[in-house]
C-alpha cells in the first residue's frame, strides 16, 4: 500500500473575454502544480463529475429560448409592439455572450422587435473598452446590431440622470434602474450561473448590481455582505434574496442561464421566467460542484487550485477562500494556488494583486481590525466596488492562515500588503505541516472557486414572486 499520494493542482488563468470571442488560448496561463502528500494526512481529493459540454453554444441558446423551463417562449415575448432590453454581463465574467447573442438577434429580427437595446451589466466596474466590447459582444454581432438599429449601453451608476426610481425593496434597498432598461417591456438577462460567496451569481444579479445606480448598489452591499446568512451557496441569504427582490421590482422578465465547466465550456443552458429558470440552473450547478464533507475530522490544511475560466486577478480568483472556509476548522491553513498574472484593461495594466491592497491599513488580520472594518464600512469609507470581495477574504484571514502560491512577480506586492506568499507549493505545504504537526489532516480542492460543502446550500424555501411575462 502506498505511503503517499501525488496530487495535481490546477494553476491556471484565462482572460474571460477569450471565452466569449473564440477558442483562442492566446490569453491562457495554464500550468499545474504537483505535491506528494503522506497518506496518513490525506482526508481526500475532491473533484467534480462534470457533464459533457454542449456541442454548439449558439444552437444550445436557440434551443433553450424556444423550450423554456417556465413561462412563454422567447419568440412569444417579441413583436413589433414590444420593446426589449437584453442585459449581458461584463468583461470579468466568462459567459460566452458573443456565441449566445446570434440566437437572440435571430429571434429579434424574425419577430420584428425593433425597439431593442443591449446593455452591459457592469455595475460599478469601469466600462469595457472598444476592443473589450468587440471581444465580449462579438464583432459580427456589433455590426448586425448597428444594421438593426440596436444601440449598446454600459451602466453609468454615478450619473443619477440616467436612472429611474423604482421604489424600496422589502429589505429597505432604494432602487434606481437604468432608464434604458426601465422603459423596456421585456427584460432579458444573459449570464453565468454559479453559487458564490454572495449566495449565487447570474440571473437577477444582472439587474442588481448590474444596471442600477450607485446608491442602490452601495446600500445592498454595505448592509448584507457580512450577514452570517450571506455565504457561499446561500441563495436564500439576505444579499442574494435582496438582489432577486430588486430584479422582480424592476420587472426582469426572463433569464438565459449558462453553467460553465472548469474548462470554460457551457455544459448546461436554460431559459425561462425570473427567478424560476435561474434557480433551476443554480440547482444544476450545485448538483455538479457541491460535495459531501469528508468523514472524520475537519481538515487542518486545505490545498486549493485555480482553473482556467476565471479572472487574471486574485481579487476574483480568491472567491474560493470563502467556500474553503466552510469546511475547515478555525486556526487551519488555506494554501491557495493562483498564478494571478494580472490583466490589461482599458485603464491600463492591473497587477495580479490589484485591489487587494485596500486591506493593507488593516493588516495583520485580527478581530480588532475586523471590528474597525465594520465601523469604516458603516461610515461609508469604502467603495462598494471592491469592499464586498476583499473584506470577506480578510475576514477568513482573521480565523485561518492564508498562504498564496503565485507567480514571482506578485511576491513584492504580497509582501507590501502583508499576505504570506511563495512560488513553491512544496514550501507552502512544509510550512503548514510545521504549523499544524505531522498528523495534520489535509483536504485537496483542485477547483475551489466552484466547490463547496453540500450542507451549505440554502435555496429559496418558497417560490419567489415572478415578473409577469409581457403579453
Amino acid at each position: 500500500m502506498p505511503t503517499s499520494q501525488r496530487v495535481t493542482i490546477p494553476f491556471e488563468s484565462l482572460d474571460p473575454l477569450t471565452i466569449g470571442a473564440a477558442d483562442d488560448e492566446s490569453k491562457v496561463y495554464r500550468d499545474q502544480l504537483e505535491l506528494e502528500i503522506p497518506q496518513r494526512n490525506l482526508l481526500g481529493v475532491i473533484t467534480p463529475d462534470e457533464p459533457a459540454p454542449v456541442a454548439n453554444v449558439t444552437e444550445a441558446a436557440r434551443e433553450a429560448l424556444e423550450n423554456p423551463h417556465s413561462g412563454p417562449r422567447f419568440s412569444e415575448l417579441l413583436g413589433p409592439d414590444k420593446s426589449l432590453a437584453v442585459i449581458i454581463d461584463n468583461q470579468f465574467r466568462p459567459t460566452p455572450a458573443a456565441r449566445i447573442l446570434p440566437a437572440v438577434l435571430d429571434a429579434i429580427e424574425q419577430h420584428g422587435t425593433k425597439d431593442t437595446r443591449v446593455i452591459c451589466a457592469n455595475a460599478k466596474v469601469f466600462h469595457m473598452s472598444e476592443s473589450e466590447t468587440e471581444q465580449k459582444v462579438g464583432r459580427e454581432n456589433l455590426a448586425r446590431m448597428e444594421r438593426l438599429g440596436i444601440p449598446f449601453f454600459q451602466n453609468e451608476p454615478d450619473k443619477p440622470e440616467r436612472y429611474t426610481f423604482i421604489g424600496i425593496s422589502s429589505r429597505g434597498t432604494p432602487v434606481w434602474l437604468h432608464k434604458e432598461v426601465a422603459k423596456s417591456d421585456v427584460k432579458l438577462s444573459i449570464g453565468q450561473s454559479q453559487s458564490n460567496h454572495w449566495g449565487a451569481g447570474g440571473g437577477g444579479k444582472l439587474i442588481m448590481p448590474g444596471v442600477v445606480s450607485d446608491e442602490t448598489i452601495d446600500f445592498n452591499h454595505a448592509a448584507f455582505t457580512f450577514s452570517p446568512h450571506t455565504h457561499y451557496g446561500a441563495m436564500a441569504g439576505p444579499l442574494r434574496a435582496d438582489i432577486d427582490d430588486v430584479a422582480t421590482m424592476c420587472g426582469l422578465t426572463a433569464t438565459l442561464n449558462s453553467v460553465l465547466d472548469t474548462r470554460g465550456r457551457v455544459c448546461f443552458m436554460n431559459f425561462g421566467l425570473h427567478p424560476d429558470a435561474h434557480i433551476e440552473s443554480i440547482r444544476v450547478f450545485n448538483g455538479i460542484y457541491a460535495f459531501e464533507r469528508p468523514a472524520g475530522a475537519s481538515p487542518d490544511i486545505a490545498i486549493c487550485g485555480v482553473f482556467a475560466p476565471t479572472d487574471h486577478l486574485f481579487f476574483h480568483t480568491g472567491w474560493g477562500c470563502m467556500s474553503t472556509d466552510l469546511v475547515m476548522k478555525d486556526g487551519g491553513t488555506i494554501i491557495y494556488c493562483s498564478p494571478s498574472p494580472g490583466v490589461q484593461t482599458g485603464l491600463g495594466f492591473f497587477p495580479g494583486l490589484a485591489l487587494m491592497d485596500t486591506m493593507k491599513p488593516y493588516m495583520p488580520p485580527s478581530s480588532e481590525n475586523m471590528e474597525q472594518i465594520h465601523r469604516d464600512n458603516l461610515a461609508r469609507k469604502f467603495t462598494q466596488l471592491t469592499f464586498p470581495i476583499w473584506a470577506p477574504i480578510y475576514e477568513v484571514m482573521t480565523r485561518k492562515h492564508l498562504t498564496l502560491v503565485t507567480l514571482k512577480e506578485n511576491l513584492e506586492m504580497a509582501k507590501d500588503i502583508g499576505i504570506d506568499a511563495t512560488v513553491s507549493l512544496d514550501d507552502a505545504f512544509a510550512a503548514a505541516l510545521r504549523r499544524h504537526g505531522d498528523e495534520a489532516k489535509v483536504l485537496v480542492l483542485p477547483f475551489a472557486r466552484y466547490q463547496f460543502p453540500r450542507d451549505a446550500i440554502r435555496m429559496p424555501s418558497e417560490r419567489a414572486p415572478v415578473a409577469e411575462a409581457a403579453e
